[in-house]
C-alpha cells in the first residue's frame, strides 16, 4: 500500500468543552463567538479554513448533534482524507462547508468556514432564533428567511468556481428530466458563459484560411485515420477562430459516409457560425447581462469578506439587471426567442460535448443528448464529476466519488481529480470509507467520529503510527498483501446516538482503553510531533492550538 507525500503542518483543534452535556442545545449557550479572519496571520496556501463548525438537526426526537466542533483545513494542491464509519457527519461536513444543508430540520449553528478570507458563514447567527421547549428535548427554531435567502444569493459566488463538489450518489443530484448537455451546458454558461459568448463572436467562417484547412479536413477523412482527422479538424477550428467547430467537424469526420455528403455536413457547420444581426444582438444582450452578474458576486465577496452590507452597491445592479432586461424585452418573444438563442445552444452544446471527452466517456455527442436514467452508474458518476471540474474550481468536495464503481472505474475516476489538482493547484476534500484509497492518493487524513475529528495528520504517519483506539480499530478492520494470514478484526459497537452522545470522549463506550477521566471530560487535541495530532488522554503532547 503505497501513499502520498506529507504535508508538514498540524491543524486547528476541535475545542475543548461538552456541549453535550450541556441541557440547552441552543447554540448561544455551548459556542463563543466566531474567530475573526483577521485575528492571526493568515497561511497563504490555506485555500479553506473551518473552524469549530457545528451542525445541529432539529427533530422531533430531539436535537441531533451531526457537527459538534468540527475544524481542518485544505491547501492549495493537497489532498486531505476524511474517514470514519456511517453517521460520523462526514457528508454533514461538505454539506455544511457549501451551505446545502437541508433546512429544515438541519441549522449550521456556529462556526466559521474561511475561504481565501471570506468567511462563508457571516451572519448566520441573525438567521434563525433558539428557543428550549420546556419538559422536553426539543426546540423551536424561528427561521428569518429574508436573511437566509440573501446568505444563499451571497454563495451563489463561491459555488462552482470556488467551492465545487462531487456528490454522493449521481442519479439524485442530476433532474431526469433534462438531457445530459442541457444540465451541464447550464454549469457551463453560468461558470463560464463570457468565454462562450465571446468565441461565437469572434468566430470568421469567412476567413481565407478555412477553405485550405477544410479541403485538408476532407483528405484526412478519406484517410480515415482518427489522429490525422483530429488535427486537421483542430487546424479547421483555428483557421475559422472557433474551437467549437473543430470539434463538431472532427465528430462528423468519424461519422463519415460518403465525401459529397460530409463536405455538405461541414458546410452547415460552417454555415452555423455565421450570425445573423438580431443574433449577434442577442449574444451581446447576454454577455452584458453576464458582466453585470459578476458584479454581483463581487459585491457578494466583498460583503463576506468585509463583514457588513453592500445593500447600495447591490440595488444599483439589480436595476441595472432590470432594465438591460426590459430593454430588450422582445428577445422571449414566442418564435423569435428560440431562433435567436440557437447559436448559444450550439456553442453549449460543443462545449459540453468536450467536457466529457475529458473525463473519457465515449461518444460524448450521443451521451449529451441523453437522458440521466439511459446512462451506467459509471457514466453518471463521470458526468458529475464533469460539472464539478467545468469551472476548474479551488476546492473540490468529493463525496465518496468512487462509491458502488468497479475498480477500474475506481482508478480512471482517481486520476481524473489528480489531474485537476496538478492542472490547476485544486484543494480535495476526499470523503471515503475506503483507507486503501485513501494511503494511495491523500497528503493528509482527517479520521472522525460521532461529529468530532478525532485523529488527524499526514497520511504517510498516520499508517506508519495510528494513535487513537478508533484510528487503530479501523485499520486492523483492513486487509493487508504483505500479512496474508493476518485475523481481521471489528470494533464493537456502533456509532452512538447524537441526540444524547456520550458524555467526555464520544468513544468510550467502544474503547478497549477507557479510563475514568474518559468517561467525563472531552480530551483536548494534542500535537504528537510530524504534524500528528490526536485527541485522546493516552498521550499526553501539547495541546495544539497553545
Amino acid at each position: 500500500m503505497s501513499a502520498a507525500a506529507a504535508a508538514p503542518r498540524t491543524e486547528l483543534p476541535t475545542p475543548v468543552g461538552s456541549p453535550a452535556a450541556e441541557p440547552a442545545p441552543a447554540p448561544s449557550a455551548e459556542a463563543t463567538p466566531a474567530v475573526p479572519a483577521a485575528a492571526a496571520a493568515p497561511d497563504p496556501e490555506v485555500v479553506l479554513d473551518v473552524r469549530d463548525l457545528r451542525t445541529y438537526f432539529y427533530t422531533y426526537d430531539g436535537v441531533v448533534k451531526a457537527l459538534d466542533g468540527v475544524s481542518l483545513k485544505l491547501r492549495r494542491g493537497e489532498t486531505t482524507g476524511l474517514v470514519g464509519e456511517t453517521g460520523c457527519g462526514k457528508s454533514v461536513t461538505a454539506f455544511s462547508v457549501t451551505r446545502l444543508i437541508a433546512d429544515p430540520p438541519g441549522r449550521i449553528v456556529h462556526g466559521s468556514v474561511l475561504y481565501r478570507g471570506v468567511d462563508l458563514l457571516w451572519g448566520i447567527e441573525e438567521e434563525a432564533a433558539f428557543r428550549p421547549i420546556a419538559g422536553t428535548p426539543r426546540v423551536k427554531v424561528s427561521r428569518r428567511f429574508r436573511r437566509i435567502r440573501r446568505a444563499n444569493q451571497r454563495m451563489e459566488a463561491v459555488r462552482g468556481r470556488g467551492i465545487s463538489m462531487i456528490f454522493q450518489e449521481p442519479t439524485q443530484a442530476m433532474n431526469p428530466v433534462f438531457s445530459i448537455a442541457n444540465q451541464v451546458g447550464e454549469i457551463l454558461f453560468l461558470h463560464r458563459g463570457a468565454e462562450v459568448v465571446d468565441e461565437l463572436l469572434q468566430a470568421t467562417p469567412d476567413a481565407p484560411e478555412v477553405e485550405p484547412a477544410l479541403h485538408a479536413l476532407l483528405a484526412a477523412i478519406g484517410a480515415q485515420k482518427r489522429p490525422e482527422i483530429r488535427k486537421a479538424a483542430e487546424a479547421l477550428g483555428a483557421a475559422a477562430r472557433s474551437p467549437r467547430l473543430g470539434t463538431e467537424a472532427y465528430y462528423i469526420g468519424l461519422a463519415a459516409v460518403r465525401p459529397s455528403t460530409t463536405r455538405a455536413e461541414l458546410g452547415r457547420a460552417l454555415e452555423r457560425l455565421r450570425l445573423r444581426p438580431m443574433q449577434r444582438s442577442y449574444l451581446r444582450h447576454r454577455r452584458r447581462l453576464l458582466g453585470i452578474h459578476d458584479e454581483m458576486n463581487r459585491v457578494h465577496l466583498a460583503e463576506m469578506r468585509e463583514r457588513r452590507s453592500h445593500a447600495g452597491a447591490l440595488s444599483k445592479l439589480r436595476l441595472r439587471q432590470l432594465s438591460e432586461r426590459a430593454r430588450h424585452v422582445h428577445y422571449r418573444l414566442w418564435g423569435l426567442r428560440g431562433w435567436v438563442r440557437r447559436p448559444l445552444d450550439q456553442g453549449l452544446f460543443w462545449r459540453v460535448v468536450r467536457l466529457l471527452e475529458s473525463v473519457q466517456i465515449a461518444n460524448p455527442p450521443q451521451v449529451a443528448r441523453g437522458y440521466p436514467h439511459e446512462l451506467s452508474g459509471g457514466m453518471l458518476q463521470r458526468v458529475m464529476i464533469a460539472m464539478a471540474l467545468s469551472a476548474d474550481p479551488d476546492v473540490l468536495l468529493a463525496d465518496e466519488p468512487t462509491t458502488a464503481l468497479d475498480v477500474t472505474i475506481q482508478a480512471q475516476i482517481l486520476e481524473l481529480i489528480g489531474a485537476l489538482r496538478r492542472r490547476v493547484g485544486t484543494a480535495i476534500l476526499l470523503i471515503t470509507h475506503d483507507l486503501a484509497v485513501v494511503a494511495e492518493v491523500a497528503d493528509r487524513v482527517c479520521v472522525m467520529y460521532a461529529g468530532r475529528i478525532v485523529e488527524q495528520g499526514p497520511v504517510r504517519e498516520l499508517f506508519r503510527r495510528p494513535l487513537h483506539p478508533y484510528t487503530q480499530g479501523l485499520l486492523a478492520s483492513v486487509p493487508r498483501v504483505d500479512q496474508p494470514g493476518k485475523e481481521l478484526r471489528t470494533i464493537a459497537g456502533s456509532v452512538p446516538n447524537l441526540i444524547q452522545p456520550p458524555a467526555g470522549c464520544r468513544f468510550h463506550p467502544r474503547c478497549p482503553f477507557a479510563m475514568p477521566v474518559c468517561r467525563t471530560d472531552p480530551p483536548p487535541m494534542t500535537d504528537e510531533g510530524a504534524g500528528h495530532a490526536v485527541a485522546c488522554y493516552l498521550y499526553h503532547g501539547p495541546t495544539v492550538g497553545e
